[in-house]
């Protein structure tokens, strides 16, 4: 019951709040994404040694976050998000990750493996593009049973056409 009021609390906020919400949880999943890669790169715990490196974790929400705004990341409706939000967080990471390992080469930073740009785009894929599935699921998992709960009449209803529209209100 608890899990249903704290959905229903996150679906009422305004949407600004919604989106400030996703891009800083953004922000934390990417530095975290290129953290775990570097990790998973050098095979131990990684910890940055050069100031380069720390100005990269530092910076990197100042690159990846404008390129989501553009790619609409934070204007789909998670409840509703499909496989064609799903295409476009892949665009956004690709491009994040090709800027990425642009950034790299211009900073000179010493000891980057260049296997971590790659690496990182497929976390960064996993984590962002997770995510969002996640939120979807709990969001219209925790919202149906609250509403098989609480309303037992179910009213049948025919969609008629075969456009994107009708597939679209069926979802």
């Amino acid at each position: 019951m608890k899990i249903v009021k704290l959905t229903q609390g996150f679906a009422s906020l305004p949407r600004l709040y919604k989106q400030l919400i996703i891009a800083c949880s953004d922000s934390v999943l990417l530095v975290s994404a290129l953290w775990l890669s570097f990790s998973l790169r050098l095979g131990l715990l990684y910890v940055p040694t050069s100031w380069q490196i720390w100005l990269v974790f530092f910076t990197l929400p100042l690159l990846a976050v404008p390129i989501y705004i553009r790619f609409g990341l934070y204007r789909a409706i998670i409840r509703y998000i499909g496989f064609r939000a799903l295409w476009s967080v892949m665009q956004a990471v690709t491009l994040y990750a090709m800027l990425l390992g642009l950034y790299f080469l211009f900073l000179r930073a010493p000891a980057v493996p260049r296997s971590v740009v790659i690496i990182n785009w497929l976390v960064a894929i996993l984590f962002i593009g997770g995510t969002r599935m996640i939120a979807r699921w709990w969001l219209t998992g925790s919202l149906a049973e609250f509403n098989a709960t609480n309303n037992n009449k179910k009213v049948k209803v025919a969609i008629y056409g075969a456009g994107a529209a009708g597939v679209q209100l069926a979802n």
